[in-house]
């Protein structure tokens, strides 16, 4: 590849700023765009993908935008068996030893109906929220929507004084008093979402809609974690409030533009518009760790030699600390080669990975939808077939670490495929995997190391 092509390729974005915005806000994200294969073959594919990457820049100082947290927590009966709600307790307070003394935080809980615990006030009040939260004892029905919206009106106010609002659920249940339907529950999800309140969802257990949740999560940007042990609450409270704290952008869409014979044909692993030459996605919010989007591209015939202006991304976004809206644009750039070993020289391996794993997600979840429908083989196929390609065509990985995930991926595909022959269903702790497992990857979420294999300690 050409110095200037690498350059152009993995070019940090020029920036354009609606409003004012100061030199810390330039420095807060950088874009780098590049694609799977910038150097094609001459007559070849005419498909590649390009990754969109935006990367958090680590600032000097400490100084980030203030917390508005509402911890929303199930204390129904079912929360009383095993050690359910100690540990989420437990949990709770250690993600409230995350927050600074400019952090706002609140404690709701929920039965029949949700109240509030301790009313939205400063973190650093550490004992205050100690004492209330030791009180709490489990008991009751699963009042969810009305959580929820209590715990969103909490901190509703602090926005204005430019706090970041995030709403933690935790719910081991079915809602089963209030609105329950996954529309009605979206539907709320969206409506905060609005409002810029993210909604973290943390299922335990076997018994809670993991589609509801899922879904409340992806309206506002936010992770869902599914625990099938109490145990992991904790581990899981704190990698959340970890995200929290780093929050560098809000509001993250990446827009794809083709020059004119590129075309766009589908956003891997995300929901997306594409139409005529413009595709665009959605990233939602960006904590401490780069995030990216993956387009596939069909690109016009070229000679040898040829170097084309394929196209340009543009990433908006609200910067966290300032509140400003910033956009980055960079351009990229595809080169013909007749040499077939420059071609595999220059392919980017780690995009070619994280391309993989996106679909490997998409069959995840289409697995999960041909076993609602009661077409059982049909998924298993599914996901043999995929577990074959992963074995036998698929690139190996950059590194050990994706090496691992894609073994992982294997293994369960295998595993999963197997059981669903032979039993003719798919197990509710296997769904719930997986459709777990599919938002993590398709949001890029930092997931807890092995929160669902663990030794049932109930």
């Amino acid at each position: 590849m050409s110095h200037r092509l690498k350059l152009s390729v993995l070019a940090l974005a020029a920036l354009v700023f609606s409003g004012t915005a100061s030199a810390e806000t330039a420095r807060s994200v950088v874009l780098k765009v590049g694609m799977d294969t910038p150097v094609v073959s001459v007559g070849g594919s005419r498909k590649v993908t390009v990754r969109a990457l935006v990367d958090p820049v680590l600032s000097k100082t400490d100084k980030r935008a203030p917390l508005a947290v509402a911890l929303v927590i199930d204390k129904s009966g079912s929360m009383g068996t095993g050690e359910k709600m100690e540990n989420a307790k437990r949990g709770a307070l250690e993600a409230l030893s995350m927050l600074g003394g400019n952090d706002t935080a609140a404690v709701v809980v929920y039965d029949d109906e949700p109240y509030v615990l301790v009313p939205a006030g400063p973190a650093g009040d550490y004992d205050r929220f100690g004492q209330k939260i030791s009180r709490v004892r489990a008991g009751g029905n699963t009042a969810l929507y009305d959580g929820i919206e209590k715990g969103a009106g909490e901190i509703a106010p602090f926005i204005e004084t430019g706090h970041v609002p995030r709403v933690v659920l935790l719910s081991d249940g079915l809602a089963n008093v209030g609105p329950s339907t996954v529309e009605a529950l979206t539907g709320l999800g969206r409506r905060l979402a609005r409002r810029d309140i993210t909604i973290t969802t943390i299922g335990l257990g076997l018994d809670y809609d993991e589609d509801t949740m899922t879904a409340l999560a992806s309206q506002s940007g936010g992770n869902a974690y599914f625990a099938k042990n109490s145990d992991a609450l904790s581990e899981i409270f704190l990698r959340d409030m970890r995200d929290a704290v780093a929050l560098t952008g809000r509001r993250v869409k990446v827009t794809l533009y083709c020059e004119e014979g590129t075309k766009p044909i589908r956003t891997l692993g995300r929901e997306s518009s594409v139409e005529r030459n413009i595709a665009e996605t959605d990233i939602g919010s960006l904590y401490g760790t780069e995030k990216y989007a993956l387009f596939e591209l069909e690109i016009p015939e070229g000679r040898d030699g040829m170097t084309l202006r394929a196209g340009s991304v543009k990433v908006e976004y609200i910067d966290a600390v300032s509140g400003l809206p910033v956009t980055l644009e960079s351009p990229f750039e595809i080169r013909y080669e007749e040499d077939s070993s420059e071609v595999a020289k220059n392919r980017d391996v780690e995009i070619t990975h994280q391309a993989e794993m996106a679909k490997t997600a998409e069959i995840r979840e289409g697995a999960v939808r041909l076993a609602d429908d009661g077409r059982v083989k049909e998924a298993s196929d599914l996901l043999r077939g995929r577990a074959d390609y992963l074995k036998l065509n698929a690139p190996l990985p950059a590194s050990a670490k994706a090496g691992e995930e894609m073994k992982g991926d294997i293994s369960d595909f295998d595993e999963l495929a197997s059981y669903m022959m032979e039993n003719e269903s798919m197990s509710n702790e296997q769904r719930k995997k997986s459709v777990n497992k599919a938002y993590v990857t398709k949001n890029q979420q930092s997931d807890v190391d092995d929160q669902s294999d663990r030794d049932e300690s109930e």
